[in-house]
């Protein structure tokens, strides 16, 4: 008798979970974390994962006449656009026969000036590109070597 009680008791209560689950209020009996539920609580639901950032290089170039003319520019999208954009500014600034002397992407960079040389140079700071470029000007001959130009290309997030 108590077992057959027992077992009334298990059906009884299996059908209640089984009515709470599908009501009329949430007649698919979907868990509340489903957005298909009508009881739906997004928070509840996992949170949604972040996007992955996404990021373009940008370019920068140094031409140069090859003696006092500069044409440099940042944050160009391509090489090839940072190379025509380098060019025509040597050029609008004087420059005769004017020649890409350095590219760099994503990086940093510096010209250096002395009396009677010159240097370029690119880093991931400006700090590094100055370090690097100031022994090559006075390797090159160069007394009172300074910074003429420091700059940085740095990527661009998207979004």
């Amino acid at each position: 008798m108590k077992r057959k009680l027992f077992i009334a008791v298990g059906l009884l209560m299996l059908s209640y979970m089984a009515v709470a689950q599908q009501s009329p209020t949430n007649p698919g009996g979907f868990l509340n974390t489903d957005p298909r539920s009508p009881a739906y609580n997004p928070g509840l639901a996992a949170p949604p994962r972040p996007a992955e950032e996404r990021w373009a290089d940008r370019w920068g170039a140094i031409a140069s006449d090859g003696d006092v003319t500069y044409g440099i520019v940042t944050d160009k999208v391509s090489k090839d656009e940072a190379k025509h954009s380098a060019l025509a500014e040597c050029k609008k600034r004087g420059g005769g026969a004017c020649s890409i002397e350095r590219y760099f992407v994503n990086q940093c960079a510096a010209v250096i000036a002395g009396d009677g040389a010159t240097a370029s140079s690119n880093a991931p700071t400006v700090e590094e590109a100055v370090e690097i470029g100031m022994p090559i000007c006075r390797e090159n001959g160069g007394e009172n070597c300074h910074v003429y130009y420091s700059g940085c290309s740095f990527p661009a997030r998207l979004d």
